[in-house]
């Protein structure tokens, strides 16, 4: 059974789900010799399962501690206890013969998660270079592009210091000029944002660099009609993805970005230090990274060696994303934000951030609090009650990640306690 999980350890990790869809055989299938998903648990023949069964199940596969409130997917994702299981056979696997299984089976099955990818992402194959996260992704660009000085980049106010490193290469090393839209909060429609777009870009814009999803407010940027407006006036168009794969279904065909990078570990819940970078055929000529030159094979002379257990155990978490569904996956997540925002909604002393418009809406919702309560005193005093969240630097606000392993009673108990400070 690809030699990465124990009889023993499947049988304790498929309750529950396993027994109502009838695997038995399936598992015995595997001992025998044939084929079996890397999860265990086939999802896809879920599809009579209630939301509440499915997702239970889908919490019951992580490790996440008892009774933990985990409201921070946005800056780290749980990954599901038989994906470490995999990883760490692998690695035992690996160091038992190093150079055969680096550079034989392990390898070449390492290989493979460039073409799953391309499956979860709308992409092609050729299309997809793995990195270790979106900063990298972004960098690679950044710094493998020819630039003029005086050349404009246009970006936001609200995005994340990783993406912004790439950017700020291009000024302190080739004279780019980077301007800022001040973005509101919340943004109220589509054709706001556009606007916004359009009153900004100049004849010298050479770059534009928006949030799929916004990492302060949640903002999801109508990103197809991004590129739609900007078709033709030779703007490279990239796109940080950090926020948004896993938590919503993505086809990057439809979308017509140019560049697209994101992490694993994050929304999809892979491992750590994985990443994608997507980067349109049309615009592949115009970006030149040494990490690149040997292709956009996992493995080339030069990328050099890469870690064979985690981009194997980064395809699997890709499937298992894709037999759960990823579109039924982004409709749980902004059902579980609704509930989260109207429940916000209700209190004095907060103001939320994230727009309520469902086309600009994401599962991340943020709020600031007024002045007689500091961020940071909640965010350490939810901590140190088992309520995980994130504290925003910005606007003395709070963000809350409403993942598909979250529950309406974790935000009940979320909000039960910040009553408490406000009060």
């Amino acid at each position: 059974m690809d030699n990465f999980i124990s009889e023993n350890k499947l049988i304790d990790t498929r309750r529950g789900l396993l027994k109502k869809l009838g695997l038995s055989s399936l598992i015995a299938a595997g001992f025998a010799g044939q084929k079996v998903l890397a999860q265990g648990i086939n999802f896809a023949d879920s599809g009579n399962l209630a939301d509440d069964q499915l997702f239970a199940e889908v919490k019951n596969q992580l490790m996440l501690e008892d009774n933990l409130v985990y409201l921070n997917t946005g800056t780290l994702g749980p990954a599901p206890r038989l994906i470490y299981d995999k990883i760490t056979a692998l690695m035992m696997r690996l160091e038992s013969n190093p150079a055969i299984e680096n550079f034989g089976p392990m390898g070449q099955q390492m290989e493979l998660t460039r073409g799953k990818v391309a499956s979860f992402m709308g992409a092609d194959e050729d299309e997809i270079i793995l990195t270790r996260n979106t900063t990298e992704g972004i960098s690679t660009v950044c710094s493998g592009i020819e630039w003029q000085a005086g050349d404009e980049i246009l970006t936001t106010n609200h995005e994340h210091g990783g993406a912004e490193t790439g950017l700020d290469f291009l000024r302190d090393t080739k004279g780019a000029v980077i301007n800022k839209i001040t973005m509101p909060y919340p943004a109220n429609n589509k054709q706001e944002l556009l606007d916004l777009i359009s009153a900004n870009i100049t004849d010298k814009t050479r770059l534009l660099l928006l949030s799929h999803v916004e990492t302060v407010t949640g903002l999801r940027w109508p990103i197809k009609e991004v590129s739609k407006l900007i078709e033709g006036r030779n703007i490279l168009f990239i796109v940080d993805g950090a926020q948004a794969p896993g938590m919503l279904h993505i086809d990057l065909h439809d979308m017509g970005c140019d560049v697209y990078a994101c992490s694993g570990h994050k929304w999809i819940m892979g491992p750590k230090e994985t990443g994608i970078l997507y980067l349109k055929k049309d615009i592949q000529n115009l970006v030149n990274n040494v990490f690149i030159t040997g292709g956009y094979g996992v493995y080339s002379h030069s990328s050099g060696t890469r870690n064979a257990p985690n981009i194997i155990g980064f395809g699997d978490v890709l499937e298992w994303h894709m037999a759960i569904g990823t579109r039924r996956i982004e409709a749980r997540c902004m059902a579980l934000a609704d509930y989260c925002r109207a429940e916000l909604s209700k209190l004095d002393k907060i103001d939320i951030i994230s727009p309520d418009n469902p086309e600009l809406s994401s599962a991340i919702i943020s709020f600031s609090l007024n002045e007689d309560v500091q961020n940071g005193e909640v965010f350490g005093g939810m901590r140190d009650k088992g309520i995980t969240i994130k504290r925003l630097p910005q606007y003395n606000a709070i963000r809350i990640s409403n993942h598909m392993f979250t529950s309406n009673s974790d935000v009940d108990q979320m909000v039960a306690l910040l009553k408490e400070y406000l009060a």
